[in-house]
């Protein structure tokens, strides 16, 4: 009978190596079934069933029939429990705990899928160091390599645990042990590590551990052969140029907050929790921005990067990945525009924004990138309306005076144009939602285009005083047709400010158009 068992389960590891079939993904999955099954059927051997039940979970999870995956594990530990020499097949017990763990995590049941996750963790730290103390070969199953190789896929489903819980710092711990295991032992695939560098780096980012976030995405630009894999390549400068930005706006806060000299800072920024030590990347020091000069050069520097990344992935080809990154370098210009005290420089920040983004946004298809091309139409929006106020202000533009300087007042009135003609684009686009798609965030976006339209005719200068009233007389019209609109839908409660200043201007117009009538 040994040697049957032995004959049989060889077949089957055979078997379940061959490659599957379109048609048929699991036929050659289905015939080592049947073997497991009549094996199953012919002995009595506690151990050998064990085995065969543990085989049977595997197999049933391959095909994606976790339910009776998950009885044969069950039963295969059942057995297991009965042998007197258990100590030889630990590594069935480690494997077991990660399939009834896995399977539970992927039922959403998370805390008993990470309980029994905490024994394999602590059965593979025992055989582990077992090993490492015995300095011989293991006499388990599997030996040494299996242990070692099943408590990594252990730490593996702990962080997916974790990620599924939303917590997060245990789950980027969890998977960056994962990571080390795997690069330590090289058995990891080239792009899943690269991603799994740059997932880890966002969450490092995210709470402001820049020097550790930046370290594994040069970690991962190290493992890439030279010149070899060019878009995965960019795709971590593209990721650098993230970190670079983030950290650039993260010091644009504290200058504003007057806490770019708080001590705690420099720590903050390099605090490192995963180094590679076999990886030829040094961990890098990161001094927090105290001027607004050097916030400039960590601008240069994310927008190298990203230029290096969009080289690459050129706008014919990689539409989402270019116009992504235009529009971060778009923010970065908004971001650093909060901290400029000269009003030209705004005015040529808010320019540049509108340089980088129109030539793509005309250049798209709307409905093969319905997303992306709406993203644009709404921040091309909000840069003209931006652009047109502050002129106005800083140009002292009002209903009879061009303002001091001619060319602003000109560069003005093409915003305001601009801001009507992009906002209606807007309109139009929101009016083609289904009264069911019609939520509060629709409510919100079709009042503030409409609100800014009325606004932007009412800024419009015309030294003709029959284009300035029609413009005026557009603006009352707007304001009045929001307001019967916001009645109309009975969103009166969510837009009683709105509803305000539209009442104000609705009384103020008139006159206005009045005085500019018998100037």
């Amino acid at each position: 009978m040994l040697y049957e068992f032995e004959s049989t389960l060889f077949q089957v590891e055979h078997l379940e190596k061959f490659p599957s079939i379109e048609e048929q993904p699991f036929l050659y999955k289905y015939r080592a079934r049947t073997l497991l099954q009549q094996l199953l059927q012919k002995t009595q051997d506690p151990l050998q069933q064990a085995i065969i039940h543990y085989q049977l979970g595997v197999n049933f999870l391959d095909c994606e029939e976790n339910g009776e995956s998950r009885k044969n594990m069950a039963k295969s530990l059942q057995l297991f429990s009965q042998i007197a020499d258990i100590e030889n097949y630990l590594t069935y017990i480690q494997s077991i705990y990660n399939h009834l763990g896995f399977l539970a995590v992927n039922l959403d049941d998370n805390e008993t899928g990470l309980a029994i996750l905490a024994k394999a963790e602590r059965l593979g730290e025992y055989l582990i160091a077992k090993g490492d103390f015995e300095k011989r070969a293991f006499k388990i199953q599997g030996g040494f390599e299996k242990a070692q190789e099943f408590y990594t896929i252990t730490l593996f489903y702990i962080a997916q645990a974790y990620t599924k819980l939303g917590i997060k710092d245990k789950a980027a711990y969890y998977c960056g042990q994962t990571m080390l295991r795997q690069f330590k032992s090289k058995t990891y695939e080239l792009r899943d590590l690269v991603i799994n560098c740059i997932s880890l780096s966002e969450y490092y980012s995210g709470i402001w551990n820049f020097a550790q976030a930046f370290y594994l995405l040069l970690v991962g630009e190290a493992v890439i052969p030279e010149g070899k894999r060019k878009k995965l390549r960019a795709t971590l400068q593209m990721a650098q140029g993230k970190i670079i930005g983030d950290m650039m706006a993260y010091c644009v806060d504290c200058i504003k907050s007057n806490q770019q000299n708080d001590q705690s800072l420099p720590k903050l920024f390099n605090k490192y929790s995963i180094t590679f030590d076999s990886v030829n990347v040094k961990q890098l020091v990161f001094q927090p921005c105290k001027t607004f000069d050097e916030i400039k050069s960590l601008f240069r520097q994310s927008n190298t990067l990203y230029k290096k990344a969009m080289s690459i992935f050129v706008l014919d080809g990689f539409v989402t990945e270019h116009i992504q990154m235009l529009s971060e370098i778009s923010n970065m210009y908004k971001v650093i525009m909060s901290l400029e005290t000269d009003p030209n420089n705004v005015i040529a920040y808010l320019e540049k924004r509108l340089d980088l983004l129109l030539p793509v946004f005309n250049a798209i298809n709307p409905k093969a990138y319905q997303n992306t091309y709406e993203k644009l139409l709404v921040e091309i929006a909000e840069i003209n309306n931006e652009l047109y106020e502050f002129i106005v202000k800083f140009n002292e533009i009002d209903d009879f005076q061009g303002g001091k300087s001619k060319k602003l007042t000109e560069k003005m009135n093409k915003s305001c144009l601009n801001t009507i003609q992009y906002y209606e684009k807007i309109i139009e686009q929101l009016k083609l939602l289904e009264e069911k798609q019609r939520d509060s965030a629709y409510y919100s976006s079709i009042t503030t285009a409409y609100f800014n339209i009325a606004k932007a005719q009412s800024k419009y200068f015309s030294k003709d005083k029959k284009i300035k009233v029609t413009y005026l007389v557009n603006s009352l019209n707007q304001y009045k047709q929001l307001v019967q609109f916001i009645n109309q839908q009975n969103q009166q409660n969510e837009f009683q400010a709105v509803l305000q200043m539209c009442k104000e201007m609705i009384q103020i117009l008139p006159s206005k158009i009045d005085r500019i009538n018998y100037m």
